[in-house]
């Protein structure tokens, strides 16, 4: 082998394999839904972790990352994060509810600071006054929100990931029920749903990220975009009974022809959840063919969706028999932390294949909390959701 083509090869590997000073994988995130499988083998467990910090590793010198979640405990995703800042200059923007503060969040928080203002000392890309050099326009920061940032209340509790441009892809935005942490890996089952190159929704999310980073009551917390066939909620409406948005997607069905709809849903619980259920059930006695996946349901629900004609099955599994090494104060180690449903047949006044997923639990909890909820109308993503739904059903539940 010749010198000339060692060094070719050196080089193919460093860009494949993120290897040496500032290099960045090769890896673009695809458009679609992903779910982890804390039953399974180590890639099953860590597939949505891995794949947001192989976007973080992919990302381009000069990008910028923006991440809003409830929950952050992972080194190898603070690693990442670092290594993107110090590396290749990418703007690191980190939002966090304040319930939970990890070793790692706290060692992100002091490479990143909490400045959400332009400044000349920026970890990602410091400026220097005395060369006459401006400030860069999007600082790298940290901020521990108190609540909900937004609203004043509840919790900071949306799971988003925006990238301006990592591998081949620009303006990615991933959004569903996964927080970065190991617990939530290897406990949870959790949805992640991708979508590249759509500037507008990368710049409705990027809107979004940034109040939540003001950690300030805004006059308007709700707000509506749609970004092509995606339509994304921002704040959940307090609309309790008939106004309820749920309630008001489930008004627009149509149970003629079999419409099949299918839930996986981790709180269901309070007035709003038994409401919710009632009008779920009533859906079923019009013909409608409803399964629900359900993780922390009330009796009450339980009790309607079952009066109703709809079979149910709980994803709470206990492990080893023994209450003290379960999930808070119950006995279950593994359970579905999603919070989606989905629909194939008449919506709206014609036959469709949705998909509807986010942050937002089925409890009155959920009003104080800033939520996201993303309608997603494309029939591969339902059919993605779908599949994961007989998966879980067929192999990680039992009867209530």
């Amino acid at each position: 082998m010749t010198k000339k083509t060692s060094m070719l090869l050196l080089s193919l590997l460093i860009v494949f394999t993120g290897l040496g000073t500032g290099a960045a994988y090769a890896y673009t995130p695809a458009t679609g839904a992903r779910f982890n499988d804390p039953y399974g083998n180590r890639a099953a467990v860590n597939n949505s972790m891995v794949h947001i910090r192989k976007s973080i590793q992919s990302a381009k010198q000069g990008s910028v990352i923006r991440i809003a979640t409830y929950s952050h405990s992972r080194a190898d995703i603070t690693n990442a994060l670092i290594e993107a800042c110090k590396e290749r200059h990418v703007a690191i923007q980190m939002v966090i509810n304040d319930n939970f503060i990890s070793k790692t969040t706290q060692r992100l928080k002091r490479v990143l600071g909490s400045n959400i203002e332009p400044h000349f000392k920026d970890a990602c890309n410091p400026r220097d006054k005395e060369k006459g050099e401006q400030k860069h326009p999007d600082p790298s920061y940290l901020k521990v929100c108190f609540q909900s940032c937004r609203k004043g209340a509840g919790n900071q509790h949306m799971k988003f990931y925006l990238f301006s441009e990592t591998g081949d892809a620009r303006d990615v935005v991933m959004v569903g029920s996964t927080n970065i942490s190991r617990y939530a890996a290897r406990t949870h089952f959790n949805d992640l749903f991708t979508q590249s190159n759509r500037s507008g929704m990368f710049r409705d999310y990027s809107f979004i990220h940034h109040q939540l980073a003001q950690d300030r009551r805004v006059g308007r917390v709700y707000r509506k975009y749609t970004d092509g066939d995606i339509v994304s909620e921002f704040g959940s409406v307090v609309a309790r009974g008939p106004r309820d948005p749920v309630v008001r997607r489930l008004k627009k069905v149509s149970c003629a022809g079999g419409t099949q709809i299918r839930v996986i849903m981790y709180a269901w619980v309070g007035d709003r959840g038994s409401y919710i259920a009632r009008r779920m059930a009533d859906l079923s006695r019009k013909g409608c063919d409803i399964k629900v996946i359900l993780s922390q349901p009330s009796k009450d629900v339980k009790r309607t969706l079952t009066g109703g004609g709809i079979p149910i099955r709980s994803a709470d599994l206990d492990l080893d028999n023994n209450e003290s090494t379960g999930f808070g104060e119950t006995r279950w180690e593994k359970f579905t932390h999603e919070k989606w449903m989905t629909l194939n047949g008449g919506w709206n006044g014609q036959q469709q294949k949705i998909v509807w997923t986010g942050s937002e639990n089925w409890s009155g909890l959920s009003f104080l909390n800033d939520e996201v909820t993303l309608k997603i109308p494309r029939g591969d993503v339902w059919a993605q959701y779908n599949a994961h739904f007989d998966f879980v059903w067929s192999n990680h539940t039992r009867a209530f």
